[in-house]
């Protein structure tokens, strides 16, 4: 799985639309002061991935994801996996009482034609057909990317202060873990 962009509204301290272009480098790293965001563009990939986030600890939360009095809020990735380009997006919206909930959750399949400079709305609206949507979602990024949230979160992004956990694991679960990386 190669991540290409991913765009947040309204995510999390990410008030303002935000899109980070992936697709013109083989490597990235976030640099930034403490508090400037940097977890946070990796929660939004997880997010758009799984619907959760491995830092809030339980993985049915979302209130999380949507900014502090936002009524509305969203995160798209788009991402390339076995040769094929995929777009996911999830919306967020909040109730008058205050509850955050799932408006949209939607995996398609992307023309992968669209030049990725031309920005995710492009690649977006390029949509070959709905792979998933709504509950459905996180099962198809598990199928297409052959990766379940739990090894995502122990082999990709790897959360803050995790790496000796993995390396301290039972043989038996790194093991598990890289067969199925390794298929």
């Amino acid at each position: 799985m190669r991540p290409l962009c991913v765009h947040m509204e309204n995510f999390c301290s990410y008030r303002t639309p935000t899109t980070i272009a992936l697709h013109d480098v083989d490597y990235f790293v976030l640099v930034g002061p403490t508090g400037s965001g940097k977890s946070t563009v990796i929660d939004a990939i997880s997010f758009a991935l799984y619907g959760t986030v491995p830092r809030w600890a339980n993985e049915k939360t979302i209130a999380l994801a949507l900014a502090p009095s936002a009524t509305s809020g969203k995160v798209a990735l788009v991402f390339e996996s076995a040769g094929r380009r995929y777009g996911v997006v999830r919306a967020l919206t909040r109730s008058a009482r205050g509850t955050v909930g799932t408006k949209e959750a939607r995996l398609d399949e992307l023309d992968p034609s669209v030049d990725p400079a031309e920005g995710v709305e492009a690649m977006l609206a390029a949509s070959a057909r709905t792979v998933a949507d709504g509950d459905r979602v996180t099962p198809a990024v598990q199928r297409i990317t052959g990766l379940e949230f739990k090894y995502f979160t122990q082999c990709v992004i790897l959360p803050q202060g995790r790496f000796a956990e993995f390396l301290q694991a039972e043989p038996r679960k790194r093991q598990d873990l890289l067969v199925q990386l390794l298929d």
